[in-house]
């Protein structure tokens, strides 16, 4: 009965031996990519607010400045004080409200109604919106 085990381990042990030795297939889920193909790279975002953006910095950082903080301002010979974009009543009003106000004027602001599309000033009211109010 040794012998027997003997044997059947011998030949266990060859079994292994020549199953290791046998070229395999190894299969992975890693890509590789071909040298032929170009690399992609993600299109770069486009500004969506670039005409509002030159919009306000055409007719509205005169009186309102750069980041919108409004303050006191002299605008042809006339001393002025421009309400913040980013604060107080401008946080409160409707965008149809803005839009009308940019639109329309109101007190000392001017018009702009035949300067700027409605669609323009709609822009604007979004991006005043994103750009300094975080909405």
């Amino acid at each position: 009965m040794n012998s027997a085990k003997v044997v059947a381990i011998m030949f266990v042990a060859a079994l292994l031996i020549v199953a290791c030795n046998q070229p395999g297939t190894v299969t992975t889920n890693n890509q590789t990519a071909s040298s032929s193909s170009p690399a992609t790279f993600p299109a770069s975002t486009p500004d969506l607010f670039a005409e509002a953006r030159q919009n306000f910095e055409k007719y509205c950082v005169a009186c309102h400045g750069e980041k919108a903080n409004g303050g006191r301002v002299e605008v042809e010979g006339k001393r002025l004080k421009v309400p913040s974009l980013r604060e107080g009543h401008a946080l409160e009003h409707s965008d149809e409200r803005l839009a009308k106000q940019i639109s329309e004027g109101d007190d000392e602001m001017p018009a702009f109604k035949d300067k700027l599309t409605p669609a323009q000033i709609s822009d604007l009211v979004r991006f005043i919106r994103k750009e300094f109010q975080g909405k």
